[in-house]
């Protein structure tokens, strides 16, 4: 297998050379305290639902209302659970499923923006169909 290569270089004060990392995230800037407690909260729900249930998918929804509920929870100084903790975790599987679980996606502009895109791509069947049509006359 080959290393893939941007073609740029950056160089480090020693002479030693990378590929550049641009583009590609940045793990060593990661908030890793804030990391490990959100994994503790994957541990509770593991535990709690069984382990991977959130692969399944969960409305996008119910994940924003959990998050916001909790941050004000967090706001109003509520100490019965790890609010902030719950809130990351609500937040991060929203993020992640906007990748992973597309039909999950059901805010208002979640739904608008599928529709317009469903719309746009009718349109460039119709106009594909109309020209392959025209093309067989000639």
């Amino acid at each position: 297998m080959e290393i893939l290569d941007s073609g740029e270089r950056r160089v480090f004060d020693n002479g030693f050379q990378r590929d550049m990392s641009e583009g590609k995230g940045r793990f060593d800037l990661l908030p890793w305290n804030a990391i490990w407690e959100l994994s503790k909260h994957c541990e509770a729900g593991a535990k709690k639902y069984g382990e991977r249930n959130i692969d399944r998918g969960c409305p996008q929804n119910s994940l924003i209302d959990s998050a916001i509920r909790h941050l004000v929870k967090y706001q109003l100084g509520w100490e019965d659970e790890p609010h902030l903790r719950a809130a990351l975790w609500n937040v991060a599987w929203a993020l992640e499923q906007e990748t992973t679980h597309p039909e999950m996606l059901n805010l208002p502009f979640q739904i608008a923006k599928k529709k317009e895109q469903e719309e746009a791509d009718d349109k460039a069947d119709r106009e594909k169909a109309i020209i392959e049509a025209i093309s067989l006359t000639f």
